[in-house]
């Protein structure tokens, strides 16, 4: 990726960050917030604000994505980088490690789609309570299968760092037990 192409990202990042800031002030000086749609949908009191507020939200939601897009592609570009000044990094496993970070992201970005969206989702009448607590289970489950399998890759591509570690261990309290008899 050439520089240009990271700098474009950046300001796209922030300018996309700033609009996502001002909906939200603006939705805000409105005093309509994605809870108060969710409780007039149900009973068809629907207004041109709410509209024009669940249009914002939606609108709102693929800014989001445009961001976390472009903040995945930068990451990709940093963890790159990093990886390679790590000492005793294996650089075959490269790809997955990269792969692992963006599980552990996607885990991060689930328990925060989850505090903020069960709450929401609680409040819809009659089965609010159910489907929260379902998402909430189906949330956690994916975020344990990710996060084991993110640590398992990162194990591997880290192994032969980690034996070296160990064997060090080994060696140092051995010779403490032979300076000690």
């Amino acid at each position: 990726m050439s520089r240009k192409d990271v700098e474009r990202r950046v300001l796209r990042v922030i300018i996309n960050i700033g609009l996502l800031f001002l909906m939200i002030l603006i939705l805000g000086f409105l005093n309509i917030s994605l809870s108060s749609i969710i409780a007039v949908i149900p009973y068809g009191g629907f207004s041109l604000t709410m509209a024009v507020a669940l249009i914002a939200v939606v609108i709102l939601f693929f800014i989001f994505v445009r961001i976390i897009l472009d903040l995945i592609r930068l990451i990709d570009i940093a963890s790159t980088t990093v990886l390679k000044r790590i000492p005793g990094f294996n650089p075959d496993r490269g790809p997955s490690v990269l792969r692992a970070l963006k599980e552990l992201l996607a885990v991060f970005v689930i328990a925060i789609a989850a505090s903020v969206s069960l709450p929401l989702i609680s409040s819809i009448p009659d089965i609010g309570g159910w489907l929260s607590l379902a998402l909430s289970i189906a949330a956690l489950t994916f975020s344990i299968i990710l996060a084991y399998d993110a640590g398992r890759t990162i194990y591997a591509a880290f192994e032969s760092s980690i034996q070296l570690l160990i064997d060090r261990i080994i060696m140092h309290s051995s010779d403490k037990r032979g300076e000690e008899s």
